[in-house]
């Protein structure tokens, strides 16, 4: 749904349940989209007419498809993908498997990673019911396809008023209430709107995160990529070396570029690594391209149909030193709070998880149930996992940095039909197979544990389980994502929680005092589904106790055996909802390790080498 605006002069006071969403990008929409699903409205602003018409993004991971099961949009969201060829996508049936190569005048790869297709994916999550992996599996899809869907979305929900082509110039405080100037890019009109919230969404270069002073720490890594998106049907030479999603090429003794196969039908995109110096405008289109596919070799060509868009990106990687200003008024979300590398696929994805985050948390201030404190764990929770994301996607890049060591003796030898050339390529096979944890380290995506007041520590203490990049270890310990399980009925568990908070009691001969809890939330008007499941052993087993709360993201807020009485469930509600702030007196989960790639302190953070791609 979408209106006019009011003068500036004239400002547009909004009800107490509207909050202005800066930036129509996927977190943007995605923000929008969890207000309205928990009954908040939103004004969302976004200086372009039209969602984006670049790639960017490809995959949607596990955790994020978990998000979009509980809006009721993961079907949506694959269907999508699929099911118009016009568009970009991939069908479920597809592998997503990723090529190495030293060029496709070579009749193959050097070696490959494997990654399972959806299908295949589902039948493993069936198979596998242990708790140590997702409900959902990831779907790729282009960002350009993404938004769209998205936006469309948005538009034909009455919650949600959305404004393109409108610009945010400022945000400032107003009294106790936000203050948000914005134009229109097309006649200049200034029209501007009062709120008790506002969210800025509005990436990298977010005038919500400048305006308000809020310094990032980091900068640009070295060097920087021409990108060069294209239609092609010469399938016969760009999959020369087999069907793939990403194919990595070595150029010049190290990892030089790569391509992506955006819907394994005629849409490809190019990455030429390019160093800070060189001069990307004396490159053509084609020219990007053919050097790209020719790895160490010769330019290959291939018959290009039409450049769609081209332009030039520097990867940043930085984290804000605060998510909110104005006491809580306004949030900071996306690539305004964090930008990432490429490599892993976790900046939009984290993206999507904080949208998530701050909008169910925001949603139950607004309606009534929720206190400061749940506003205030949203930076305790989201920033240390945003330290954590740049720490591994810096791995991930290590993994390709690599490529150099291994063959700095003499380069050209990969390719050669001798025992070095063997050896080489024998040492480049060894090395991905040992580091092959990009796209697949399901411990980033859904393993990190909150630590934040509203998660209510067990009371026995003991250890945690020990975090690992490669794998989620099932746990329900306060503050981590509840394990996946397959009830004996084979309805996902799940599924049973409640759209708020659930208490998922295993329930035996013993009263271990649930009722309390129940009372207890009806005292304090929040919304709490109570689940009671019998007879169900294995999910008991994972779930390790008797009484789990479940937060509205699928996080534990609480567990234990049982609930001795109605003052200790008051305290577990208060402490849940927020009411009861002790923030000094808790440690984050991940701390920032001191990367050289996060030294640098920025008041003012400049984007280097970017061309329209970031509009």
């Amino acid at each position: 749904m979408s209106s006019d605006p009011t003068p500036v002069d004239q400002p547009e006071a909004l009800s107490d349940d509207t909050v202005v969403i800066v930036g129509g990008g996927p977190v943007g929409l995605l923000l929008a989209t969890v207000l309205a699903f928990y009954g908040v409205k939103s004004v969302l602003l976004e200086r372009n007419k039209a969602t984006t018409k670049w790639p960017k993004m490809d995959l949607t991971n596990a955790r994020s498809m978990e998000i979009f099961r509980k809006l009721g949009l993961a079907e949506g969201l694959r269907t999508r993908g699929i099911s118009n060829a016009a568009l970009l996508g991939v069908a479920s049936h597809i592998p997503y498997t990723v090529l190495f190569s030293s060029g496709l005048s070579r009749d193959k790869p050097i070696t490959q990673w494997s990654h399972p297709s959806v299908d295949e994916y589902r039948k493993g999550i069936r198979k596998q019911n242990d708790g140590t992996l997702p409900l959902e599996p990831y779907q790729r899809i282009s960002q350009s396809i993404f938004e769209a869907w998205l936006k469309e979305s948005c538009d034909a929900n009455p919650l949600i008023d959305v404004r393109y082509g409108w610009k945010a110039e400022l945000v400032q405080s107003h009294g106790y209430d936000v203050k948000t100037i914005a134009a229109n890019v097309d006649s200049g009109e200034k029209a501007s709107f009062i709120s008790k919230y506002a969210i800025g969404c509005d990436g990298a270069s977010s005038k919500v995160r400048t305006g308000l002073g809020i310094p990032l720490d980091g900068g640009p890594t070295p060097g920087y990529v021409l990108l060069v998106h294209f239609k092609s049907t010469d399938l016969s030479r760009l999959q020369k070396q087999g069907q793939f999603w990403h194919i990595f090429f070595i150029r010049d003794g190290q990892m030089g570029g790569a391509m992506i196969a955006q819907d394994e039908i005629d849409t490809w995109t190019t990455h030429l690594f390019l160093p800070p110096e060189a001069d990307h405008s004396s490159i053509s289109s084609e020219d990007a391209v053919y050097t790209v596919l020719g790895g160490m070799g010769e330019k290959y060509e291939v018959k290009i149909d039409q450049v769609l868009v081209r332009s030039t990106y520097r990867p940043n990687i930085a984290v804000a030193r605060s998510y909110s200003a104005l006491n809580g008024r306004v949030f900071l979300a996306g690539d305004s709070a964090h930008q990432n590398i490429p490599t892993g696929g976790y900046g939009m994805n984290m993206g999507i998880a904080d949208a998530y985050d701050l909008g169910w948390k925001l949603a139950a201030v607004i309606n009534g149930h929720g206190k400061k404190g749940l506003l205030d764990s949203y930076e305790l929770e989201r920033r240390p996992v945003a330290f954590m994301s740049v720490e591994r996607s810096k791995v991930h890049m290590g993994t390709h940095g690599a490529i150099s060591e291994i063959l700095r003796s003499d380069p050209v030898m990969v390719d050669a039909n001798c025992e070095e050339g063997r050896r080489l390529r024998e040492e480049i096979h060894k090395h991905y197979q040992t580091h092959d944890g990009e796209n697949k380290d399901l411990g980033v995506e859904m393993g990190f544990h909150y630590k934040s007041p509203i998660n209510i520590q067990d009371e026995e203490g003991g250890p945690e389980p020990v975090w690992e990049a490669s794998r989620y270890t099932p746990t329900t310990l306060p503050g981590a994502r509840a394990p996946h399980v397959f009830l004996n009925d084979g309805t996902p568990i799940f599924d049973l929680y409640g759209k708020d908070y659930t208490l998922v009691e295993f329930c035996g001969q013993i009263d271990r005092g649930s009722s309390f809890l129940v009372e207890a939330a009806k005292e304090f008007s929040v919304p709490l589904k109570h689940l009671i499941l019998t007879a169900e052993d294995n999910a008991e087993k994972i779930w390790q106790k008797p009484l789990v709360l479940i937060r509205p993201d699928g996080h534990v807020s609480w567990r234990g055996d049982n609930i001795r009485d109605l003052e200790f469930a008051k305290h577990i509600v208060a402490a849940m909802v927020g009411s009861k702030m002790m923030v000094s007196s808790f440690n984050v989960a991940f701390e920032g390790s001191g990367s050289d790639l996060l030294l640098a302190q920025k008041n003012e953070f400049v984007l280097e080498k970017m061309g329209d791609f970031q509009a």
